[in-house]
């Protein structure tokens, strides 16, 4: 197949149909990097891996890093919109001309090996970091960490922001198991900064065996929050009335915390600012208030339980709906308990991906009052729609899928 002359909606629509590997061989991965010279790169590697809040985490510390200065890039996954949401450099959004370049570049030197889409892409986005001299680059794993497409590259800290139970068939059925397998980004004596509460033993018997030094939250370093401020408590320096981030404070504090054990230069004159900057499409996101539209891709049990303390904050006047569509791979039940006793009616739709929990499953786990199936987001919303009030919440979760569907719904309705 001459590719060539591809489109960037053709590369897109190729490389989304390439075939999962059932062994996963990262030796492969790394000697196409070392032909296109990408494992030599001099800038400073952020690896951050986790259950949830990955995507925050990395967003506070990209923010923290542009305001204090550096040249960064940012690699991230998955898109809501558009695959070019994936990286940017120093806060912006690169070209399809220059990913159709990167991908013909990336096809030529890997011969008849072949990758899966997340290693194709994780290749194109170090390649684009390559064109520019960047002195920062924060990567996002993908899945998992051992054997995730991005630890091809020995970064200089790494960061796990929390453990919880998700990805269970492939990274195991505990967190023990799944902590070992997130660990495997640790890397020969270099700080692993862990967020964490209570980390299973496996994250320190990983840390022993790979001599990694590891920085845990309420170990080695500390936050704590008030009523409008927050404290970072750290063995580098000790930060009073920071302002609570839009984004959950967890997230931006690890990725503080991060940042002073790099050692990179920071002004702590904006820093307040930077924090108040950060925002994430999906992340508890508000749309609308009159009726309140909130999204979030929520999408295991840890995230929907951070929603649900969320909920618990607004002042309800109305009833809450929810708009939901579910992979067949999540643990269904264990993502809407924490929001069964507060949404009042369920708008149920199927998502167009064949990894779509169908709507036979989720007529099988979802409550039977005050539920209704659809075949589309679209459908379910322009059902839900006639009648709500201006009091009411709709709340639209269960993946990036759902709520990547809505936000071009409401695009297409308001043009």
């Amino acid at each position: 197949m001459c590719k060539k002359n591809f489109s960037f909606s053709r590369w897109i629509e190729y490389l989304e149909k390439l075939e999962k590997k059932n062994e996963i061989n990262l030796i492969k991965v790394k000697n196409i990097a070392e032909k296109l010279n990408l494992l030599s790169l001099k800038s400073f590697f952020f690896t951050i891996g986790g259950t949830n809040g990955k995507g925050t985490t990395c967003a506070m510390l990209e923010q923290l890093l542009l305001d204090a200065g550096y040249q960064v890039g940012l690699y991230t996954s998955p898109h809501l919109l558009n695959f070019i949401e994936r990286v940017k450099i120093n806060g912006s959004y690169l070209t399809e001309i220059q990913y159709v370049s990167a991908f013909i570049n990336i096809d030529s030197v890997k011969s008849d090996y072949s990758l899966s889409y997340f290693e194709f892409i994780t290749l194109t986005a170090l390649l684009l970091f390559k064109q520019y001299s960047l002195d920062v680059i924060i990567l996002e794993v993908g899945l998992g960490g051992r054997l995730d497409a991005t630890n091809i590259i020995d970064s200089n800290i790494s960061l796990i922001t929390n453990i919880g139970l998700d990805h269970t068939s492939i990274l195991g059925s505990n967190r023990f198991s799944i902590a070992r397998e997130k660990a495997g980004i640790f890397r020969r004596n270099k700080i692993a900064v862990i967020g964490e509460k209570n980390p299973p033993d496996s994250i320190y018997q990983e840390a022993q065996k790979s001599k990694t030094i590891l920085k845990i939250v309420n170990k080695d370093w500390y936050w704590e929050k008030y009523s409008n401020t927050w404290n970072l408590i750290h063995s580098n320096i000790k930060l009073y009335n920071l302002p609570v981030p839009q984004i959950p404070l967890p997230n931006a504090a690890i990725a503080l915390s991060a940042l002073f054990y790099s050692n990179l230069k920071i002004n702590k004159e904006t820093l307040k600012n930077s924090i108040l900057k950060v925002q994430l499409q999906g992340r508890f996101q508000i749309i609308s208030y009159f009726p309140r539209i909130i999204l979030d891709v929520a999408h295991n049990s840890n995230a929907s339980l951070y929603l649900a303390k969320k909920i618990d904050q607004i002042d309800t006047q109305g009833k809450i709906y929810s708009i939901f569509g579910v992979c067949k791979d999540k643990d269904i039940l264990s993502i809407i308990a924490p929001l069964k006793d507060k949404v009042y009616s369920w708008y149920v739709s199927a998502l167009p991906t064949t990894r779509t929990a169908t709507i036979k499953q989720l007529k099988n786990i979802l409550p039977i009052h005050n539920t209704f199936f659809f075949n589309s987001i679209y459908n379910a919303w322009n059902n839900l729609k006639k009648i709500l009030t201006k009091k009411d919440i709709v709340l639209v979760f269960g993946s990036f899928i759902t709520v990547s569907e809505f936000i071009a719904i409401k695009n297409k309705q308001i043009k």
